[in-house]
């Protein structure tokens, strides 16, 4: 196979840089592009710009690319659909939703039934339990956490927190309190003498401060959490911390809503980053690599919660048909399927 040895002059390339300039141009700067490169196209792990410059991946499309580029199942799935049709409004009925749903059901972290509601995203899928957690508890509060990133949307930016900038200049955003995250390496609050971990502390503070200082048991609707963190520094929490965060959920009657957004879909070697805690949550959010590159997201809830009347929410492209996408991504994880063929370089 050809190799290139690559320069600093050589990327971006002249087709690249023609590109750019047109992208400039026209599309919005709220973007926040992190490297001039123009891709051209990919298989697996491999990617290649316009001007036939080969990479390896390794941002996999922010945890997108569960299946590689253009994962031949994948693609299948994508293929033998679109000739069939390629949209109808959740209006109407197609098995393609139900499969998915039934399957998300199936591997969902907690042993009640479960409900699905698809959407397009993740921060459609934040949405989506936020306003089913208001509606079951008739209650408006919620608590987040320091270093949180859960969407951009003005519901789901009410909890992110990992950067100022992408809340600057939209505020006030009302109804979500943050705490610290358990991050025993840089602590924002002290151990008291008593704790067991820095799980126990934060979960202390929820309980003895926030919730006598700031906020009341009974208003707050839903604790909203990455079972790791991803933008606020891949942080996993201590082992005591979820057992302990639930029990507290339990206590007062909120709602456990974790954001699996990054972590979910076999990231961490089980389908959902929250059973290495054997913990069951409530709400489960789910996007980016659940359908390996299709626009998707999903909130997944126990039965018992979701208690929402017909119409209550909704959108035009919820369980498209390409949601079979996910089917062939979720297979491939679960049952491996044929690898991706590498590119042949073409430089």
């Amino acid at each position: 196979m050809l190799t290139k040895t690559i320069t600093r002059l050589d990327v971006p390339g002249p087709k690249a840089r023609a590109l750019l300039a047109r992208d400039r141009a026209v599309v919005s700067h709220a973007y926040g592009r992190v490297a001039d490169f123009v891709m051209d196209h990919g298989r697996g792990t491999e990617v290649f710009d316009v001007d036939g410059n080969r990479y390896l991946d390794f941002m996999a499309g922010i945890a997108v690319n569960a299946t590689g580029h253009s994962h031949p199942q994948v693609v299948r799935a994508i293929q033998e659909q679109a000739e069939k049709f390629i949209h109808i409004s959740s209006d109407y009925y197609h098995e393609n939703w139900v499969r998915l749903s039934e399957k998300l059901d199936e591997i969902a972290p907690f042993e009640e039934q479960a409900t699905v509601f698809l959407a397009n995203s993740g921060t459609e899928a934040v949405e989506a339990a936020i306003k089913l957690a208001r509606y079951h508890t008739g209650r408006t509060q919620f608590l987040g956490f320091m270093g949180g990133f859960h969407g951009r949307t003005l519901g789901s930016l009410g909890f992110t927190a990992s950067k100022a900038v992408q809340r600057r200049g939209f505020m006030p955003i009302q109804g979500v309190t943050h705490v610290p995250y358990p991050y025993a390496y840089r602590p924002l609050l002290a151990m008291q003498p008593s704790d067991e971990d820095y799980g126990e502390t934060v979960v202390n503070y929820i309980e003895k401060v926030v919730f006598k200082s700031l906020v009341a048991p009974e208003d707050v609707a839903g604790i909203l959490i990455e079972p790791i963190q991803g933008e606020g520094g891949y942080v996993v929490p201590p082992p005591s911390f979820f057992p302990l965060l639930r029990e507290l959920c339990n206590r007062h009657g909120i709602l456990l809503i974790v954001d699996e957004v990054q972590t979910g879909v076999a990231r961490t070697g089980k389908w959902w980053a929250i059973e290495h805690w054997g913990v069951e949550p409530d709400i489960i959010c789910t996007a980016k690599g659940i359908a390996s590159g299709v626009p998707l997201g999903g909130m997944i809830a126990r039965q018992s919660v979701s208690t929402w009347p017909t119409s209550a929410h909704g959108n035009t492209y919820g369980g498209n048909p390409l949601a079979r996408a996910s089917l062939a991504t979720l297979d491939v994880l679960e049952n491996g399927g044929s690898p991706t063929p590498l590119c042949k370089a073409t430089i």
